[in-house]
């Protein structure tokens, strides 16, 4: 007897979940413990695995459909004769045509494939503001704390369900603008002056850490901190101390202070903030990709970064 395909519910409080991708496609044949979809809740991303063996059969969700919790979204069939199109109660074998529909009436489709209503639906593109991206609740989180718009990496063709990875490529692809800020010297170099323990490349870091936590409420913040040698070291909240793991960093940190260079940009390091000094003061290169950081909230990072260098003393608030 054919077994319901149902949207389950994973958590306490769950009332739907969105369909992430289907694992099995209609029509496929399927044995009991195979996953057949993946499902998204507030909480997590899991598998949802057949319950029996058959084909898949009639499904009625496509993804990123939201399906409330115990929602019919496809039936697993015992025979492959009984197969039912996705979207619809047609038989694969005979489809059955629209009550009242004439030849007339439409017009002829030709050799083409005709698409359910569920694929076709899918088929259509989306406004880059429009509708909720599917991502992984780690991506997601990752996502918001490091300012990166979702829908913008939707809108340059990266495959949803988006995972922590696609935020990594996006990161690494580089920055095509900048911006540029002269700050205040003064309590910064009497900072570094009265304490000889100070490392002046290590307060820039936590400045920077301190900046992008307050700008984007981040729980969580690595900075990458880049030799002029090429060397490359990855602190984690380099604001609280180094405390944590590392992950991958929000910004890469160039520091040019001692040096004749003035300025440095890299594509391959993305996101990356150059700090030189000059007689004016402390100079700050912030590289980004727009589609990753938003004007805006590139303007909020740099306005609190060299709020901290101008006053360190807001590092401790």
């Amino acid at each position: 007897m054919p077994h319901e395909v149902r949207m389950p519910q994973l958590g306490m409080v769950q009332d739907s979940g969105v369909i992430v991708a289907w694992l099995k496609r209609n029509g496929d044949p399927v044995r009991a413990g195979d996953p057949v979809f993946e499902v998204e809740t507030d909480k997590a991303t899991m598998e949802v695995e057949a319950a029996a063996d058959g084909y898949l059969s009639g499904v009625t969700a496509a993804e990123g459909d939201d399906v409330p919790v115990g929602g019919l979204i496809a039936m697993i069939v015992e025979d492959e004769g009984d197969v039912e199109a996705a979207g619809t109660g047609a038989s694969v074998a005979e489809p059955v045509p629209a009550p009242g529909a004439h030849a007339a009436s439409r017009p002829d489709p030709g050799p083409e494939r005709q698409e359910t209503p569920a694929l076709a639906e899918r088929a259509m593109p989306e406004p880059v503001a429009a509708g909720r991206v599917l991502a992984s609740p780690k991506a997601r989180r990752l996502a918001t704390e490091r300012g990166i718009d979702l829908h913008l990496l939707r809108a340059q063709g990266i495959a949803e369900p988006i995972h922590v990875a696609d935020l990594d490529a996006a990161i690494a692809v580089g920055g095509n603008s900048a911006l540029s800020a002269v700050v205040d010297p003064t309590d910064f170099d009497e900072l570094l002056d009265r304490s000889r323990t100070a490392d002046r490349t290590r307060l820039l870091a936590s400045f920077a850490a301190g900046a992008w936590r307050a700008t984007f409420d981040a729980s969580s913040v690595s900075v990458a901190i880049r030799g002029l040698d090429g060397s490359l070291e990855i602190v984690a909240n380099p604001d609280r101390g180094g405390v944590g793991d590392p992950e991958s960093p929000v910004l890469t940190l160039v520091d040019l202070c001692g040096t004749r260079i003035h300025r440095y940009a890299s594509a391959r390091d993305g996101l990356t903030l150059c700090v030189a000094r000059s007689a004016a003061g402390y100079d700050l290169l912030l590289a980004f990709a727009e589609a990753r950081l938003p004007l805006s909230n590139a303007v909020a990072l740099v306005e609190n970064i060299a709020a901290r260098i101008e006053n360190p003393l807001l590092q401790l608030l």
